[in-house]
């Protein structure tokens, strides 16, 4: 059976740090806002298992980008 690693470390943002993320990327073109995303999804594709923040920042960058969609 897998085990868990015990040595992750919990860097996850908080909901201010969040919203504002969101609404920087918000201000940036959708070229650069698609190229920090590629970025983020191969950093959790490489990564054995990605933190929270690096999630957080992918989930993001992905409401942005589907925002600017509709």
């Amino acid at each position: 059976m897998a085990r868990r690693p015990t040595n992750l470390r919990n860097d996850a943002m908080t909901k201010k740090q969040l919203e504002d993320l969101e609404r920087n990327l918000s201000m940036l073109s959708p070229i650069m806002v698609q190229e920090k995303y590629k970025q983020l999804a191969d950093r959790c594709r490489f990564l054995e298992l990605p933190t929270p923040r690096v999630m957080q920042e992918l989930v993001a960058a992905w409401k942005v980008l589907w925002k600017w969609r509709r």
